[in-house]
């Protein structure tokens, strides 16, 4: 017995030596892994279309969710449009700063096969991620070009440093329904104008050949040119949904037009199949949306269940989505160690109309405007960052935040340095995220619709006030319900008639006056002082701008013939994703826990 005991007693501090060895080994290696990074990005979605944000009749319980056990950014701002606002996303930078900032018009990508797009020496959120060994994935919508300026040197995401792309190389378009085009939101009548425009070219030619010599020959040609042309212009609008409607994944063409049948379950598959195979490995997956762009769409089972027509029922799909990817996390053990961020890439596009007159766009909450313009609800966007490790659950964070603080703050969880050679716009968020800072990192935020400058955020270092300062505002019309937006145009613009300028500039207290309706008195000498703060702002800001290609000059806009991803011959492109015999396309199957009925819940 006296040589046992102290033999038992050996033994079991030898396992207790060896259990503590292995749990600080442990604890170790949980602190040495760097998180996984989830981004969640939704479009068009306005601030008052989610729950948590004051939604009482749409069901967005993941959503939800995620507020629960994160922090809500209230004040959380992006640039008013799809493309540019992907830009600052992954760049970190003010969207003028590549190129990506539009003086005409068109201020997105208009077609896949444009030279338009951005620039491969822009350094992403991708790219950073490469560099500290992640796996990187875009599950859904792209819309920042296609092109290649050279081999290796290109727009589309696996030239933008994602490894794994499945998805919409362009954007979701009323094209792609097969129903409708953009051509005819933009001009409902655009068929008869282009048979008049043709009728009335035959008319003048013809009165020319009877009044002015024109031999019978040039007279045949000048009416069959002039048809030509007109049936040219017609096919072309016709042909849209085959050049721009696609689904690809990495560089190969998988349908052709896109088809919606169960399309955001096969994208939630892709996302899920893409966690679970890089598991053990840091990832970033950047999860775009389509959602609720136009053309509004929703698989059977969520059809008619919202109280918002389509456009609600393409947000409560969206909402199973983020619920799916948010439970793969779990599943997988791995939510301590996951950065979640949910946003949306613009405020709700209020003009937006079905052909029977229903509303599909977005709500915007208590603010002005909307999509496509510097008013609050086209920048203030509903947002969400979950990382039980730095974030205490149920936390709003009030104080003004930007869509590119994103790209240094993952660096910062990264542990790589942002490029030294640029501008970052960006501020790490890591501070006011773990609360050793109670303020916003900006002093002065810059307000740019397309490539003008429309405005700038003053964010008082004292006090609990935020300006905002507006030289040039949009202007909005009162529609038959009282609505106030761009309904003339129906995408609000950035210059000329649709714009008021102002001098002395417009000032808000953006804390108090929502809906910016109320400007302060010009003539008060603090309001004096917050006007002259803001414009030296905005001088020194315009000194750090270097001159780069415009992405939106009218040459890079026009679609080209052979950089047409196709499926066969152009134009003769056609193909179907074959999902049944796709096994990432039937991962969804065993994840189905609930009813929808039941998951969706009654959040009103």
């Amino acid at each position: 017995m006296s040589f046992q005991a102290p033999y038992a007693i050996m033994h079991f501090l030898v396992i207790l030596t060896t259990h503590l060895i292995l749990v600080a080994t442990l604890e170790a290696d949980i602190a040495k892994r760097k998180p996984n990074i989830v981004i969640l990005l939704a479009d068009d979605i306005g601030y008052g279309d989610v729950g948590c944000f004051g939604n009482t009749s749409l069901n967005t319980p993941h959503i939800d969710s995620l507020a629960r056990d994160g922090a809500k950014l209230t004040h959380h701002l992006v640039t008013p449009l799809c493309s540019p606002s992907r830009a600052g996303l992954l760049t970190g930078r003010y969207p003028i700063r590549s190129g990506m900032a539009s003086l005409n018009m068109l201020r997105i990508v208009p077609f896949l096969s444009s030279d338009s797009g951005l620039p491969p020496n822009e350094s992403t959120l991708a790219e950073l991620s490469l560099t500290a060994g992640y796996n990187t994935g875009l599950i859904g919508k792209w819309h920042l070009g296609h092109a290649c300026e050279s081999e290796g040197n290109c727009s589309h995401p696996n030239g933008q440093g994602f490894n794994y792309f499945y998805g919409l190389p362009l954007t979701n378009l009323k094209d792609c329904g097969g129903k409708t085009n953009v051509f005819i939101a933009w001009d409902y009548h655009i068929y008869r104008d282009l048979f008049l425009m043709a009728l009335l070219l035959s008319i003048s030619i013809i009165a020319l050949y009877r009044h002015v010599y024109i031999d019978k020959c040039s007279l045949i040609v000048c009416l069959a040119f002039t048809w030509v042309l007109i049936g040219s212009a017609y096919y072309f609008i016709n042909s849209i949904q085959i050049m721009n409607c696609i689904l690809m994944e990495n560089q190969k063409v998988l349908e052709q037009p896109l088809t919606y049948d169960n399309l955001t379950q096969r994208l939630t598959n892709r996302a899920i199949s893409f966690m679970e195979r890089h598991q053990k490995d840091p990832f970033l997956l950047f999860m775009s949306y389509p959602q609720a762009h136009t053309e509004l769409f929703a698989s059977e089972r969520f059809q008619n269940q919202s109280k918002h027509g389509r456009y609600g029922d393409a947000v409560e799909e969206m909402d199973w989505s983020i619920g799916e990817v948010l439970a793969t996390i779990d599943r997988l053990g791995l939510r301590d160690d996951t950065f979640v961020y949910f946003t949306s890439d613009n405020g709700g596009f209020m003009e937006e109309r079905g052909d029977d007159g229903e509303r599909q766009g977005g709500y915007n909450g208590p603010f002005k405007g909307g999509k496509a313009n510097t008013w609050e609800g086209g920048m203030r966007v509903p947002t969400i960052i979950r990382y039980p490790r730095v974030v205490r659950s149920n936390r709003i964070i009030p104080e003004p935040t930007h869509v590119f603080d994103v790209y240094p703050t993952i660096a910062s969880l990264l542990e790589v340095p942002v490029p030294s050679d640029r501008v970052i716009d960006g501020k790490d968020l890591l501070p006011l995220l773990n609360e050793k800072n109670k303020t916003s990192p900006h002093d002065f935020m810059f307000h740019y619709c397309g490539g003008y400058l429309h405005g700038v955020r003053y964010i008082p270092k004292t006090g609990d006030k935020v300006y905002k300062v507006m030289m040039t505002t949009t202007k909005l019309n009162v529609n038959e319900l009282g609505e106030r937006g761009c309904w003339k145009t129906y995408v609000c613009q950035c210059y000329g008639s649709s714009v008021d300028h102002h001098n002395p500039p417009l000032v808000f207290d953006i804390t108090t006056d929502l809906t910016e309706d109320n400007p302060l008195n010009p003539n008060d000498p603090e309001v004096q002082e917050i006007i002259k703060k803001s414009l030296a702002a905005i001088d020194e800001h315009r000194k750090t701008l270097t001159p780069v290609p415009n992405q939106f000059h009218p040459l890079r806009l026009i679609p080209i013939p052979w950089q047409q991803p196709c499926c066969g011959t152009f134009p003769f492109c056609s193909c179907k994703e074959d999902s049944n015999n796709n096994p990432e396309n039937q991962i969804i199957d065993s994840l189905q826990r609930t009813p929808i009925s039941e998951e969706i819940g009654t959040n009103s």
